[in-house]
């Protein structure tokens, strides 16, 4: 009996897990603002677009450089997949869609919804093109809507279309222009299944192009298709939250959204428009970088000398205004009055020397020295009567000469 007991007891338990489990809702990615910030700052640096908010660019960044030209197509069973050469591309190349923004060039605008890829085609004679979904692009919705402009597409033949490297199969930029008037949009990007699917253009097209058969491979095959180690189809699900609404390609992050604390994020905190680092190069020079480190230099010097009192350093060198005014005395056209010159007389006295011992004070008077007829000691005039001496002693000879 208590044998039975024990095992309806176990059958019970066992019914209410498989019920459970059968009614348990599908995994989901658990992406995030805070996992792209921590996951991508390693590779770039996170800025703030004046017109998208915190966006993120890649530390490969220069000049040219385009997000679709490292990597190549994978034909899967969820559509065209891009497959990229970054170790970092799992994230921007499936969740979220690149832009040129005005003052950084390319960058990355966040987004939650996976996709095998976030990109429409272009088709026609010979070439194929595909460019990013601009930020504003929902699935099934905005068909047409902000379609990217002739310059983001990137272009190469037919045949070269799954060439395992695209880089050196690209068309020259030079040449797109005409392309893109002889091509057409192609833009399959679908839900089906609740997964976003990009079916892009005919199979039958590129495999007549290129001589070669294709065939879906499965989406647990590809490489960085999707981040973790661990790629499962239920991981790439829409979110039942977001079902029933537009599903938006980027969801562009406010600049006042708090950063996530204790993340390496490179320099998400910076103001708006200022470019964070210098991508394969050092920082430009500035004319005034050199004053600059001058100034340094002297301000280091000037707070390494001693001051007064502190480890028997000289006294402090005060300015003669300073010490006047620190000891109470008259000016005189930014210095102190010296002995014997009066605050309201325009000329100042000679220079006094100071009287010796048994002379009397006053017998030194600034300018050339002579003997004093009555002291025996030498007297000093100024420059102005030896003037007039001279001038006196220059008549009398004239007189003793005339006579």
């Amino acid at each position: 009996m208590r044998r039975f007991t024990s095992l309806f007891r176990m059958a019970i338990v066992v019914a209410i897990l498989a019920i459970g489990g059968a009614s348990a809702p599908p995994a989901h990615a658990a992406v995030s603002f805070d996992f792209f910030y921590s996951n991508l700052g390693p590779h770039g640096s996170w800025l703030v677009s004046g017109q998208y908010g915190r966006v993120w660019r890649p530390a490969v960044y220069v000049p040219g450089w385009n997000p679709y030209s490292d990597g190549h197509w994978v034909y899967s069973d969820l559509g065209w997949t891009w497959v990229s050469d970054y170790e970092w591309g799992a994230v921007p190349y499936h969740y979220g869609t690149w832009v040129t923004d005005p003052g950084f060039g390319w960058v990355w605008v966040p987004g939650y919804v996976w996709a095998p890829s976030w990109v429409v085609f272009r088709t026609g004679p010979g070439y194929v093109g595909w460019a990013p979904v601009s930020p504003g692009f929902s699935v099934g919705v905005s068909a047409g809507f902000g379609a990217p402009v002739a310059a983001s597409f990137t272009f190469v033949s037919c045949h070269d279309f799954l060439a395992p490297r695209i880089g050196p199969r690209i068309v020259p930029v030079s040449r797109t222009s005409v392309i893109v008037n002889n091509t057409r949009i192609v833009n399959n990007l679908t839900v089906q299944n609740n997964v976003v699917v990009n079916r892009g253009p005919d199979v039958s097209v590129i495999e007549r192009a290129s001589g070669r058969r294709i065939e879906a491979v499965p989406i647990e095959r590809v490489s960085r298709a999707a981040p973790g180690p661990r790629f499962s189809r239920d991981l790439i699900r829409v979110d039942p939250q977001r079902s029933g609404r537009a599903l938006r390609a980027a969801e562009p992050v406010a600049e006042r959204t708090p950063l996530p604390a204790g993340r390496s994020g490179s320099a998400s905190a910076r103001p708006r428009g200022a470019v964070l680092e210098h991508p394969r190069g050092a920082a430009p020079k500035s004319n005034s970088s050199s004053g600059v480190k001058r100034s340094e230099q002297r301000g280091r010097k000037q707070a390494a000398l001693p001051r007064e009192g502190q480890n028997g350093g000289a006294p402090a060198v005060q300015s003669a205004s300073s010490m006047a005014t620190s000891r109470r005395e008259p000016l005189r056209g930014g210095r102190p009055l010296r002995s014997g010159e009066r605050a309201g007389s325009r000329k100042p006295a000679g220079r006094v020397r100071p009287p010796e011992s048994g002379r009397p004070a006053g017998s030194h008077i600034a300018g050339s020295t002579r003997p004093a007829p009555d002291s025996g000691h030498p007297i000093v005039t100024s420059r102005s009567t030896k003037r007039q001496q001279r001038a006196g002693g220059g008549h009398a000879r004239q007189d003793r000469r005339s006579s």
